[in-house]
Formats: structure tokens, C-alpha cells, sequence
């Protein structure tokens, strides 16, 4: 059976970082996920974590990529669609964390929709923690509220579930350093009328 949410994560190093993304997911209050991490480049030390995390939670798979992409992981995504299961997918870094609610409140937010009537959304968004300083040019300090919008840079790769059959369809092409709001476009290019959902709660911390 499919989970609703397979997080697909890339990393780099920063072990001590892997181990408390790792951690916010074995947290979930809902076992509801699945997830891969994908390492750019070799990495020894990453995979002794992850043999000892992975034996945490059965729903975890790893693996390193054979040469390193350097390109802000976007390779690494577009590979990580491609094996994406779940019935959303949420990009994110390894180096971020989620709230122990994150996926008891998508779900929520989809009952809620479907006693209503309406249709599971194409795409459920939700607010974080930003790390950087005027994130989209907004003029506030590091680690401060972020309304997530989905509009261009309004929107964090990590800050939407957007269902699986939709990313795989996108793909990740562009590998600059925007490319996530190219993979924002590219899905609403993908429907002539897409529907965005919205938790508004903080899920997510941004690294």
C-alpha cells in the first residue's frame, strides 16, 4: 500500500544534520511516510549513519551517487522522482528538519477537503522557518516566519507535498540555483487548472 507522503532528500555531508532530519521523521506521529536519501557523491561515512539509521525505521533507503553533481542536489532530485512511491512527494535537504506533526497534519488537511467534497489537491503547501536573510526578497533576519505562497519565490522546494504522478511529470530540469521555482513552474504548466491546498502551520525548518 502506498504511503501518503515518500520524502525524497538529498545530501552532502554535514552527518551530525543527516541524523536529526533522520530523527524528525522517526518522530512522525503518523508512520504514514517513506523515504530516500540520496548522497551526492561517495561518501563512506555517510552510509555507516544511514546502516545505523535505517535499521531505526523500516521505510528508509539510501544510497551515494556514483561522482558528485555539485549542483545544488538538483541531479540528485530528478533521480529521486523517479523512484518517488508515495501518494505526494516532498523534496527537501538533509540538513532540514520537520515538525513530529508534519504528516498527521497533510493528512488531516486532506480529511478535511474530502468531507467537504472536494478533491485531494494537486498540491498541499505550508509556512516554515526560513534560515537565510531576506529570503525572496523579503526584508527580514534568518530564522524567522516564512508565508509560503505558491507563487515564484514565495516557495521553498521543501515547503510543498505536490502528488507523486505530477513531480514525476515535471522532473527537476533545471539544475541552476533556482531551480526550484522552475519546478514549481513546470508542474503548474502541467494542468490547466491546478489546485493548491494550504496547512497553515509551520512544518518545517529551514537549514
Amino acid at each position: 500500500m502506498k504511503k501518503l507522503v515518500h520524502v525524497i532528500s538529498v545530501a552532502h555531508k554535514r552527518l551530525p544534520e543527516v541524523r536529526v532530519f533522520v530523527q524528525s521523521w522517526i518522530n512522525q506521529t503518523s508512520a504514514d511516510w517513506s523515504m530516500t536519501i540520496i548522497h551526492d557523491g561517495p561518501c563512506q561515512d555517510f552510509i555507516d549513519v544511514m546502516n545505523e539509521e535505517s535499521c531505526r525505521h523500516p521505510s528508509i533507503k539510501y544510497c551515494c551517487t556514483e561522482s558528485r553533481y555539485n549542483d545544488f542536489g538538483h541531479s540528485l532530485r530528478d533521480e529521486g522522482l523517479k523512484q518517488a512511491t508515495g501518494l505526494y512527494t516532498i523534496l527537501t535537504n538533509a540538513d532540514n528538519y520537520f515538525i513530529p506533526k508534519t504528516v498527521e497534519l497533510l493528512s488531516a488537511k486532506l480529511t478535511e477537503l474530502q468531507n467537504n467534497g472536494t478533491a485531494s489537491p494537486d498540491v498541499i503547501i505550508f509556512d516554515m522557518i526560513h534560515s537565510h536573510g531576506n529570503p525572496g526578497g523579503r526584508k527580514q533576519p534568518p530564522y524567522n516566519y516564512f508565508r509560503v505562497d505558491f507563487k515564484p519565490y514565495c516557495i521553498d522546494v521543501s515547503s510543498a507535498a505536490v502528488k507523486t504522478e505530477l513531480a514525476k511529470a515535471a522532473g527537476f530540469k533545471d539544475k541552476s540555483h533556482d531551480g526550484d521555482q522552475a519546478y514549481f513552474r513546470d508542474i503548474a504548466r502541467l494542468k490547466n487548472s491546478l489546485t493548491v491546498a494550504k496547512v497553515n502551520s509551520v512544518l518545517l525548518v529551514h537549514n
